[in-house]
């Protein structure tokens, strides 16, 4: 018990801390974790790249099984940093390693814990090889298993960390890591022959899982995105999940709404962490307490921008076949400036508003004069706006869309009257028209007055029919 409470404060480090973290920075996705032994001792050996590598197979295990696992490390590299050393001494009670004298008094240390019952984490290599190799292992492993045959050895594969903070590298880029844990291994003979069989071992996990992630490219098209526009109390964000969900079979799709949704074959699937999707999300809570259009108008405009950076990260991280957008940043920026500048709402300023946004518009436009927004995110560079594939307006009268916030409970935004909602359903109409006839987009208006799977259905029939026309283009182009 007192064992127990002494390790208290350092498992909530863990738990509360560093594992949130890396979830949020790197993500983290581990195949095999019931393939670890239910209790200690065991011994788990993985290929080693970076130092990112001891930090993710910490964050694999079980909880029941944190307290009980050291990490082996070298105390000549990380005695050179004092208080990343002293972190490091304390979160993982490492079992310190003086590569300068041949590791004996290591192997002795690994031997009592193994003892005792307690478990280890190694890295045959010794050191952090090159990127994506694994180099000759050394036999410690071996001997250790040779005289404490009671410890199973599991083997591990990493991948990610090679590409996210390889050897020589200062900054961590974000990728998802992944950590494929194999079953115990049953080898006899001696330790050369047995730290041979765990090399074999490790070598045939790391070749199943980098061939499933290479298999998958190639069959990625790039993705379609389709903005789902309409007022508050439409039921846009409805439409855009159910689309999201049923469009997802036989492939996969990506929902970005009030969150950012993956799914597969009908279902919700993980999602890797962007620091972008957090930060969006805080931003948007912002927009909602606003009190004023004024004070609605910078964490809005902040949102919207985070959610088409979104777009890019998701085609690059995820690669779904489809892409659903609760509104576009575009869209939603042409179409808002109605609540601040009426007078300005025409086909032609909308047309000439989303040019500007997309990056495509002149830069002596004398709209850049009358909103000097536009100004200030051209100087940001942040005139590069996505324009959707697909553009589906739901269209509902006002005054049901007000019925139906008021029946949510929830708290109403400054922009929620029937006389707000309804100057934005004509600029989003407006915008629509100026989508199609002035800028050649796809883009339909749907009556939202009716049943869900009536409209459901009508949707999907729009998104189907332009995925059949781009694959039949493409089959063309590649003739």
């Amino acid at each position: 018990m007192a064992t127990r409470l002494r390790n208290l404060p350092r498992l909530l480090l863990h738990l509360l801390v560093l594992r949130p973290l890396l979830h949020l920075i790197f993500g983290l996705s581990v195949r095999g974790q019931a393939n670890l032994p239910e209790r200690g001792p065991f011994i788990l050996a993985a290929n080693h790249n970076s130092h990112l590598d001891i930090l993710m197979l910490c964050a694999a295990l079980p909880v029941r099984l944190l307290g009980s696992t050291h990490v082996v490390a070298a105390r000549d590299y990380f005695s050179r940093f004092p208080r990343l050393f002293a972190v490091i001494d304390y979160l993982l009670r490492p079992v310190w390693v003086d590569r300068g004298t041949g590791g004996k008094a290591a192997l002795e240390k690994m031997g009592e814990l193994l003892d005792r019952g307690e478990n280890i984490i190694i890295f045959p290599e010794g050191t952090r090889g090159e990127a994506g190799k694994l180099a000759r292992f050394h036999s410690g492993v071996g001997r250790l298993v040779v005289t404490h045959p009671e410890a199973q050895l599991v083997p591990a594969f990493l991948l990610g960390s090679e590409r996210a903070l390889p050897r020589n590298t200062a900054l961590p880029l974000l990728l998802w890591h992944h950590v494929n844990i194999g079953p115990p291994q049953s080898i006899s003979g001696d330790g050369g022959d047995i730290t041979q069989a765990l090399r074999e071992s490790i070598i045939d996990l790391g070749s199943s899982r980098t061939a499933a992630r290479h298999r998958r490219r190639p069959e990625r098209r790039r993705g379609l995105t389709i903005a789902v526009l309409g007022i508050d109390g439409s039921g846009k964000s409805t439409l855009s999940r159910r689309l999201c969900a049923e469009l997802s079979v036989g492939g996969g799709t990506c929902l970005i709404g009030d969150s950012l949704d993956l799914y597969s074959d009908g279902e919700p699937r993980a999602a890797q962490p962007l620091v972008k999707e957090k930060l969006r999300r805080w931003m948007s809570a912002q927009a909602k307490d606003a009190k004023s259009l004024a004070r609605y108008k910078i964490p809005k405009l902040a949102e919207l921008l985070l959610r088409d950076a979104l777009l890019g990260e998701a085609k690059r991280w995820y690669g779904p076949d489809l892409i659903f957008m609760d509104g576009s940043p575009l869209l939603n920026m042409t179409a808002w400036s109605v609540l601040y500048r009426p007078q300005q709402l025409s086909v032609d300023f909308c047309a000439r508003a989303m040019s500007i946004l997309a990056g495509r518009g002149s830069v002596r436009d004398p709209l850049y004069a009358e909103f000097p927004e536009l100004r200030h995110l051209r100087r940001l560079g942040l005139t590069r706006l996505k324009l959707p594939d697909l553009i589906l307006f739901l269209d509902v009268d006002p005054a049901v869309a007000i019925e139906r916030i008021m029946s949510r409970g929830e708290r109403v935004q400054v922009h929620e009257t029937e006389e707000k909602l309804g100057r934005l359903r004509e600029a989003y109409l407006l915008t629509v028209r100026a989508a199609r006839e002035k800028l050649d987009l796809p883009a339909h208006v749907i009556e939202g007055g009716r049943e869900p799977d009536v409209i459901t259905a009508e949707a999907r029939g729009l998104v189907t029919a332009l995925r059949a026309e781009r694959v039949t283009a493409s089959e063309e182009v590649s003739r």
